[in-house]
């Protein structure tokens, strides 16, 4: 143990033996007087644009930052002032590291391409966030059993990078929609911070600060307490949603649904879950993609997700999945030595993690299977009996041939800070895997057609 380590437990003691433990609680979040309709987060367009960023720390972020900062360098047409790629973008989905770059573009827009490598990636988050833990005030407040070191994390993003902004902008009319993602620490699943779960537990995303979403969907167990809510589920008029109501209704017939149903059920019964602890994202999905399949799930296949969510308009659906998941080290496998606890732990937590992408990954292509037999056949020519045509752009850090140090970029550990040269070398293996993916390209070949009038 380090001596700031010792010198944090010496003092946490002496103020719990000394009776001195605080009062200190976390942030509430608001009620919601009256649950309000919610409207479909995607606008009709031609082209739908999704985007999913997994988790990874800063690690996850640079990457990320890559491949978006390749999108904003891809004009639509040739005029000077012409939208660009990234401006199409419908939907974020992030977890995790991916989360904070998702929520800081959901917030500045194009201004991210102008401040956060300044403002995150070049920062040592990291050692902030722990010096701000040994602080005495701090101490104090987390000798509280209501207070923790993710309400910290939450007080080190509002203050660094998201202010007071209020949840309700990420859902507004001024850029994609982004979906930050935690894992309800509890029941095991998914929880998006969305208006519709907010307003079943009736809170209200209006006043509910956006650096507390990215803190729990960031909160790594063991370094971070839960980020915590108030359930108050049955105070405000919320409908239950429908979905849910046949969903329980299906345990041998769609288990999927019913297990989803289930869920969002026991929010409903507030007497046994007044309280909703969450942790990083990365528990429940480490990609993001877990908010389109919930989807999926919840309207019973992809046709009706499409005319639930207003995409009937729709020629071409693009999901781009951003993949920054981390490589183990294999020196371990070289020696008889045991490896430490630390590498054990690391190991023992990625493993099932890399099992659960690839299901969570196969699953949706199985379900997109129609629209991918469909691509690379003649055009169709009555759009009203199309189905649209489906791109999946797929950027994986592990292909990336960058390297640090003589290592592979997917074994920068993952951490809120980076090694010198780290961001930058991430940021242009997320630029260059994105402008060489094929699919990429018959993308813009298909976009620019359509623009010249040729389709």
């Amino acid at each position: 143990m380090n001596r700031n380590s010792t010198l944090y437990v010496l003092l946490l003691s002496l103020l719990l033996l000394g009776g001195c433990a605080s009062q200190a609680r976390f942030p509430d979040n608001p009620p919601l007087a009256a649950a309000k309709p919610t409207l479909s987060p995607i606008t009709p367009d031609s082209t739908v644009l999704l985007m999913t960023l997994s988790g990874g720390g800063s690690r996850a972020s640079a990457f990320a930052y890559g491949v978006m900062e390749a999108l904003h360098q891809t004009p639509l047409t040739t005029r000077p002032d012409a939208p660009t790629l990234l401006d199409k973008v419908d939907l974020i989905s992030a977890v995790s590291g991916g989360s904070i770059i998702a929520a800081y573009y959901g917030l500045h827009g194009d201004r991210l391409f102008e401040r956060f490598r300044d403002d995150f990636l070049k920062q040592n988050v990291r050692d902030e966030i722990r010096q701000r833990m040994l602080s005495l005030e701090n101490l104090s407040r987390l000798s509280s059993t209501t207070f923790g070191s993710g309400d910290i994390l939450d007080e080190y993003f509002r203050e660094k990078l998201f202010g007071e902004r209020p949840l309700s902008e990420l859902f507004d009319d001024q850029g994609p929609v982004i979906i930050i993602n935690a894992t309800d620490l509890f029941k095991g699943s998914r929880f998006g911070f969305t208006p519709e779960l907010f307003s079943l537990i009736c809170s209200d995303n209006e006043h509910f600060p956006v650096a507390r979403a990215v803190a729990a969907s960031s909160a790594v167990p063991l370094i971070f307490t839960p980020i915590t809510l108030t359930n108050r589920a049955g105070s405000c008029g919320a409908p239950v949603p429908e979905w849910v109501r046949v969903g329980l209704t299906e345990k041998a017939k769609n288990p999927r649904r019913y297990r989803l149903a289930r869920t969002w059920s026991r929010y409903l019964n507030r007497p046994e879950h007044p309280y909703v602890h969450l942790l990083d994202g990365g528990l429940a999905d480490n990609l993001g993609l877990r908010a389109m399949l919930d989807q999926i799930i919840i309207h019973d296949g992809l046709d009706d997700t499409l005319k639930h969510d207003m995409l009937a308009q729709a020629r071409r659906i693009v999901l781009i999945e951003i993949d920054a998941a981390a490589r183990l080290p294999s020196e371990w496998e070289k020696k008889p030595d045991h490896p430490p606890q630390t590498v054990i732990l690391d190991a023992a937590s990625t493993t099932p993690l890399s099992n659960y992408n690839f299901e969570t990954k196969a699953y949706l292509h199985s379900q997109l299977e129609p629209w991918l037999r469909q691509n690379g056949a003649a055009p169709c020519r009555d759009q009203a009996r199309c189905q649209p045509e489906l791109y999946i752009i797929e950027i994986n850090l592990d292909d990336s041939s960058e390297q640090l140090d003589g290592q592979p970029l997917s074994t920068i550990p993952t951490d809120f800070n980076l090694p010198e040269q780290a961001a930058e070398r991430l940021i242009e293996a997320g630029n260059q895997l994105l402008r060489q993916h094929p699919e990429f390209s018959r993308l813009l070949k298909d976009l620019y057609a359509e623009m010249a009038g040729f389709r």
